[in-house]
C-alpha cells in the first residue's frame, strides 16, 4: 500500500491513496471495503485491514472505478458542468463581504447581478475560441477573478467612498480589471486581443480606455483623481550596472510590469500562481527580480525550487523546510513580519511514475490544499504559516508533462506573451549601449544598434525559414539566442576592440557560434553566410568577400593568447601563435600526466577548442558535441 503509515492498536492509522488509481488496483480495493476487510493481490498474498484502520481515497477523477468501489466509498459524484460557478459566487459574496460595512446588501446584489451578466459569455469566449498553453476550468477562472477582487476591494488600499453610488464607480473598474485577468490572464497573446472585445462589451460602464487592449491599463483608485492608466506610467528606468552579472540585468517592459504588479496584488492575499509561456519570454527572470525587490523591502522570504526529471518529494519538502522556523509543537514558518514565498520553476520536469503521479507535485499539491504536510518520521501534520506557491513552467511538450490539474485549479494562472521586435530592440539595446557606454569609443558605441537590429533580424528570419524537421529536431530558436549573442559580446574590454572592425567581427562570431554551429547541413550553412553578408551590407556598411571572411581568413575570438592572471576575449589573427600556445599546453599536460594526448590540432580542432573555451568562460554556459562515432568528439 503506497503512503501506508505505522500501525498501533491505541490510534487510527490512515492509508491515503492521492494519486491516479489504476483499474486492478481499484477491483482489488472492492474486497477491502466488503465486510471481510481483506485486500487480494495479484500474487496470492492477502492483507487484512485492522479494524483501527482507516483510508482516505482522494482522486482526480472516476474513470476506472466500478460503481461497487464508488457505493462503498460513501462517494459523492457530482459533474462540475452540474454544479457550475454559482453556488461558490453566492457563497463568497455572502462571506467574504460579511464584515465589511461599507458593502451593503445592494453592493452585494449588484456583484451577484455582474457576475451573472458577464462570466457566461466569457467562459464560453475562453472554451470555445480561446488558446491556453495550460487547460484551465470553468471555476478555476471565476476563482481566480474573486482572488483579484480580495486584493483590491480593501480599505485600507483606497476602496471606500462617501456614498454608496461613489462607490460603485468604483467597483465596476474593479470587476472589470478582475475579470481581465481573472479570466483572460491563461489566453496567449493572441487570444487575449480578441477577448478584449469581450471585456469591453461586458464592462462598457467601466469606461476602459480606447488604444491598446484592456490588459493595458490598471486602475488607480487611490489617489484622488480616481482612473485607468496605462501599464507606461509604471515602468521603472533601466540603469547598467556593470558590477551585475548579466543574468542579474531586468530590463523593465510594459509586460513585465503587467505581471510583476500582478504578482504582487496576489501576493498580498497569498494567492498561488502559475506563470507559463515559451521557452525564453523571461518567466523566470521576471519572477525572481520581482521577490528580490520585496525582500528588500523585507516583506518576503523567497525560497527558490529548480526541478528537473529527478527531483524527489523528499528533495522538495526539505528544501522548504530548511529555511523556515519553528512556530510550535505543530507548526513552522518564516521569521516574525514576514511572509514564505515559494517558487518553484520547471513546476512540470519531475518524472511521472507508472500510475501517472508526480510524487514532488503531490506534496506541492498537499501544502498547497492544506498549508502543510507530513513528517516523514513519525507522520505528524505540521502547518505551514504564511506561504504562497508560486509556479514555472512551460507549456507541455517533450519532456514536461502535463501537471496535474488537482493543483493548478488553485492557481491563478498566467501566460507571458512573446516579446514584441520593438521589445526585443528595446530590451537588448538597453543592456548593450550600457555596456559599451563604459570604456568603448564613440564610434563603436553607434553601432549597438546596428547589432540588435540585425541579431534580431537573424533570430526572426531563421525561425521562419529553418523549421525544424525530424531530421533538424535540435532547430529550435528562442529569446535565449539573442540573449546569448548579446552576452557573448559583452564578454570583451575596451582594450580588445580598438575599431569598427573588430566590433562588427565580433558580432559576426557570436551570431555564428549561437546560430550557424547548431545547422547541420552546407545549404542551410551558405543560407546563413548568405544572411550574414547581406546585413553587414545593410547595417554595418561593409562588404566583405564571402570565401576572404568565411573560408580564408577565418574569424577566431578567444581567450587563450594570455596568460591566466590577464586573459581577454580578443580577436585572434595570428593562428600560429595560437598554435603554439595550444601545443605548449599540450606539453605541459603530457609531462604532468601519465596518460599522454598525441593530437593533431587541425583546423576543424582549433575552432572546436575555442568554441568549447568561450562556452566555459561564460556563467552558465553549456555545449553539447554531436557528431558519428569515431568523429574525435
Amino acid at each position: 500500500m503506497r503512503n501506508a503509515s505505522k500501525e498501533t492498536e491505541e490510534e487510527k492509522t490512515w492509508v491515503v491513496f492521492d494519486g491516479p488509481v489504476d483499474a486492478l488496483w481499484i477491483e482489488n480495493m472492492n474486497t477491502v471495503l466488503d465486510d471481510n476487510m481483506t485486500l487480494c493481490l495479484a500474487n496470492g498474498q492477502r492483507i487484512k485491514l485492522r479494524a483501527p484502520m482507516r483510508m482516505l481515497f482522494e482522486v482526480q477523477d472516476l474513470a476506472v472505478a466500478s460503481p461497487a468501489t464508488v457505493s462503498r466509498c460513501g462517494m459523492v459524484y457530482m459533474t462540475a458542468e452540474e454544479l457550475g460557478w454559482r453556488p461558490y459566487v453566492k457563497t463568497w459574496v455572502n462571506t467574504f463581504f460579511r464584515d465589511m460595512d461599507s458593502m451593503t446588501d445592494t453592493l452585494k446584489q449588484y456583484i451577484l447581478e455582474t457576475f451573472e451578466a458577464v462570466i457566461d459569455p466569457g467562459l464560453d469566449f475562453i472554451y470555445s475560441y480561446g488558446s491556453e498553453p495550460i487547460k484551465t476550468t470553468e471555476l478555476q477562472q471565476v476563482v481566480s477573478m474573486t482572488k483579484f477582487m480580495e486584493a483590491m476591494v480593501d480599505e485600507s488600499k483606497g476602496f471606500k467612498a462617501k456614498t454608496e453610488e461613489e462607490l460603485k464607480k468604483i467597483l465596476d473598474p474593479i470587476m472589470a480589471y478582475s475579470y481581465c485577468w481573472g479570466l483572460g490572464g491563461s489566453l496567449t497573446q493572441p487570444t487575449k486581443e480578441k477577448f478584449d472585445f469581450i471585456i469591453r462589451d461586458q464592462f462598457k460602464v467601466a469606461n476602459i480606455p480606447q488604444g491598446g487592449t484592456a490588459f493595458d491599463y490598471y486602475y488607480d483608485y487611490k489617489g484622488k483623481d480616481k482612473q485607468w492608466k496605462h501599464y507606461q506610467n509604471k515602468v521603472v528606468t533601466f540603469v547598467y550596472d556593470k558590477e551585475l552579472s548579466y543574468f542579474d540585468l531586468m530590463v523593465p517592459t510594459v509586460d513585465t510590469t503587467k505581471y510583476a504588479s500582478n504578482l504582487e496584488t496576489l501576493l498580498g492575499i497569498q494567492q498561488p500562481m502559475f506563470f507559463t509561456g515559451n521557452s525564453g519570454v523571461g518567466k523566470s527572470v521576471m519572477i525572481a527580480n520581482q521577490l528580490f525587490v520585496l525582500k528588500e523591502k523585507d516583506l518576503i522570504l523567497p525560497i527558490f525550487i529548480n526541478m528537473s526529471a529527478q527531483t524527489t518529494s523528499l528533495r522538495t519538502q526539505a528544501s522548504i523546510e530548511e529555511k523556515l522556523e519553528k512556530k510550535g509543537r505543530t507548526s513552522m514558518g518564516p521569521p516574525v513580519g514576514k511572509k514564505l514565498v515559494v517558487f518553484v520553476d520547471d513546476i512540470n520536469m519531475p518524472a511521472v511514475e507508472e500510475y501517472g503521479a508526480q510524487p514532488p507535485i503531490e506534496l506541492l499539491r498537499l501544502y498547497t490544499d492544506k498549508a502543510g504536510y507530513y513528517e516523514r518520521d513519525d507522520w505528524n501534520w505540521k502547518t505551514v504559516q504564511d506561504s504562497t506557491l508560486i509556479a514555472c513552467a512551460a507549456p507541455p511538450s517533450g519532456g514536461r508533462a502535463i501537471v496535474t490539474p488537482r493543483l493548478t485549479r488553485r492557481m491563478n494562472m498566467f501566460c507571458l506573451p512573446e516579446a514584441s521586435t520593438g521589445t526585443l530592440k528595446t530590451i537588448f539595446g538597453c543592456i548593450l549601449k550600457g555596456f559599451l557606454g563604459a570604456g568603448f569609443g564613440d564610434k563603436i558605441k553607434g553601432m549597438s544598434e546596428n547589432a540588435i537590429d540585425s541579431t534580431i533580424e537573424i533570430y526572426m528570419r531563421i525561425q521562419e525559414e529553418l523549421r525544424a524537421t525530424p531530421a533538424k529536431f535540435h532547430y529550435s530558436f528562442n529569446l535565449r539566442d539573442v540573449s546569448k549573442v548579446v552576452q557573448g559580446i559583452c564578454m570583451v574590454k575596451p582594450l580588445s576592440v580598438p575599431n569598427e572592425d573588430t566590433f562588427w567581427k565580433l558580432w559576426v562570431n557570436e551570431s555564428f557560434r549561437v546560430f550557424y554551429d547548431r545547422l547541420i547541413n552546407e545549404d542551410d550553412r551558405e543560407w546563413f553566410k548568405d544572411l550574414i553578408l547581406e546585413l553587414l551590407a545593410r547595417n554595418f556598411k561593409t562588404s566583405p568577400d564571402k570565401v576572404d571572411l568565411f573560408v580564408t581568413n577565418k574569424i577566431m575570438f578567444g581567450d587563450l593568447l594570455k596568460l591566466e592572471s590577464n586573459k581577454n576575449y580578443e580577436l585572434i589573427s595570428d593562428k600560429a601563435k595560437l598554435l603554439k600556445t595550444l601545443h605548449n599546453s599540450l606539453d605541459d599536460y603530457n609531462m604532468n600526466s601519465t596518460s599522454k594526448m598525441n593530437l593533431v590540432l587541425f583546423d576543424d580542432a582549433l575552432e572546436h577548442i575555442l568554441r568549447i573555451g568561450r562556452c566555459l568562460k561564460q556563467p552558465r554556459g553549456h555545449i553539447m558535441l554531436i557528431g558519428v562515432g569515431g568523429s574525435g568528439k
